[in-house]
């Protein structure tokens, strides 16, 4: 027995190329997927039940399944929106009882037409009075998605492009609106265009065409200012020249369009308005006139104080008027007199002050018109530390000897010093102005515990000494001064080697303290 393969799997494929435009030419294709045998192939394209076109294959020798074409090309038009193209495909074999012998695909026409009958309407009227709102609307037809485009005529014949929409909305006309109107609009899909016009006619109280300031809108202080201002209106309005302001007392005023302004200052600088006028209303415009000056009344406020103590945060701000605004920068004067740039900015903060952030610190307000400065002085206080005690010779001296206490330390303000001899009845007391404190021809009364207090406005510290005194030497010219040396100094204090040779040279100059005569008169 023969077998005969058939393959006739699915239906017909429609494509219409290019898009559908009315009046234009298109290609109507339809596919019939992989078909066997071919020869017996028989195709019609039709529209709403018409013929248009019958395409049979009975010449074709081929032995494999194949996708067999058929195109056919036609005008559409208007009219054809909503219509079908069919494709039917049969493959009749009398011999062979298959199904389906016939296969059918439709397909809706959407034919793209317009733009057309493109008008501009205008709500409330091509002639509205300035001030009014209008709308004008661009309307047409078309079945395609379209794109509006407005534009306006200028005086100077060209054209200004204004918004893409179908609807040109002035919520507030003036006398510049008036001018010829343009709408194109666009098919998105045809790309054909079609554009309607409609002349605007704006009538009714003024407008101001020009407010302008000569020779310039910035000028630097004792130039002469003129200020002039034109308007246009039906009928011609009066105009008013003025400084604009919110109180009583209006400053510089002129009834006509131009105000003068002889030898300008800082104060002149500001807003200054035109009014226009007529029986319609009137209308306001302004300009700003900008005068420049160098710095001004630049001064420096410190928080908390101009004298904090050590570990405290300080903040410096200084404030200059000028214009343009002062650049603000800050300097320091060093140990050799001179002024280090350190920082640029109105404020100028100090984190965790240390002492040697102590000094001059100058504020410089500066534009390219001139520069202020002014200087503060910052005092960082600082409790007495890094004490340093030296006993000269020893704390354990003999009857006789001298004894010398001297102190170094770091301070600020300077620490002044006390020396106490504790005592079982009463407390005896020593100050020093150098640190020094000499004590002549100890005896065993001057043996015990001396409290050395250091102290300023930012703290204290405490040292304490015991003082031990043995019997008199036998042979006094054999002696050995005793010198307890304790100095307390500032940070620049002379070093305590160079203080010893002093105290050895000038032990017994006025302004040194023999405790031990103290003691003895106080007993």
């Amino acid at each position: 027995m023969d077998f005969i393969l058939l393959a006739f799997p699915s239906n017909p494929i429609i494509e219409i190329r290019p898009s559908l435009v009315a009046g234009e030419p298109v290609t109507v294709i339809c596919k019939i997927p992989d078909v066997y045998p071919s020869d017996h192939l028989e195709v019609l394209l039709k529209k709403e039940g018409y013929i248009l076109h019958e395409e049979n294959f009975y010449e074709d020798d081929s032995t494999n399944t194949e996708t067999k074409t058929v195109t056919y090309s036609f005008n559409p038009t208007a009219e054809d929106i909503g219509k079908e193209i069919i494709c039917v495909a049969k493959l009749p074999i009398a011999y062979m009882d298959f199904e389906p012998k016939e296969r059918v695909t439709s397909q809706k026409l959407n034919t793209n037409f317009g733009p057309k009958i493109t008008i501009i309407t205008a709500s409330p009227g091509n002639s509205p009075m300035e001030g009014d709102p209008l709308k004008l609307t661009c309307v047409t037809e078309s079945n395609s998605p379209t794109q509006t485009v407005w534009r306006k005529h200028l005086a100077d014949e060209s054209i200004q492009h204004l918004i893409e929409n179908n609807v040109l909305f002035i919520p507030h006309t003036r006398f510049t609106d008036s001018g010829l109107y343009i709408c194109e609009v666009i098919n998105l899909v045809t790309n054909k265009t079609e554009k309607a016009t409609m002349d605007i006619v704006i009538q009714g109280s003024p407008n101001i065409t020009e407010l302008s300031i000569e020779p310039s809108i910035t000028v630097r202080e004792g130039e002469n200012v003129s200020i002039q201002c034109s308007a246009e209106g039906n009928p011609p309005p009066k105009i008013i020249l003025r400084r604009k302001s919110d109180s009583a007392d209006m400053g510089s005023y002129s009834e006509g369009r131009i105000l003068l302004l002889p030898s300008v200052t800082f104060l002149n600088g500001g807003d200054y308005e035109c009014i226009a006028e007529n029986k319609f209303g009137k209308s306001k415009s302004e300009i700003t006139l900008n005068v420049e000056y160098g710095p001004k009344n630049t001064m420096i406020s410190v928080i908390p104080a101009t004298a904090v103590r050590e570990g405290e945060t300080v903040m410096m701000k200084c404030t200059s008027s000028g214009n343009p605004a002062p650049v603000i920068s800050w300097k320091k004067k060093t140990a050799t007199g001179e002024l280090e740039k350190m920082f640029e900015d109105a404020t100028l903060p100090i984190q965790n002050v240390k002492s040697q952030d102590m000094g001059l610190y100058e504020c410089e307000a500066y534009n390219q018109f001139g520069r202020e400065e002014k200087a503060v002085k910052l005092l960082v206080q600082v409790p007495p530390q890094n004490i340093t005690v030296l006993v000269y010779p020893s704390e354990n001296v003999k009857e006789g000897e001298n004894v010398t206490i001297t102190c170094s330390t770091y301070s600020n303000p300077p620490s002044q010093m006390v020396l106490k001899k504790v005592h079982q009845e009463k407390e005896i007391i020593l100050s020093s102005v150098n640190g020094t404190f000499i004590l002549y021809n100890v005896t065993k009364n001057d043996a015990g515990r001396y409290l050395l207090d250091v102290f300023n406005e930012a703290g204290n510290n405490v040292k304490v000494i015991e003082i031990s005194v043995v019997g008199r030497l036998e042979k006094t010219d054999q002696m050995i001064p005793l010198i307890i040396a304790f100095s307390c100094v500032t940070a620049i204090a002379v070093p305590v080697v160079a203080i010893l040779i002093y105290v050895s040279r000038k032990a017994k100059i006025n302004g040194s303290y023999s405790l031990v005569k103290a003691l003895r008169l106080k007993v």
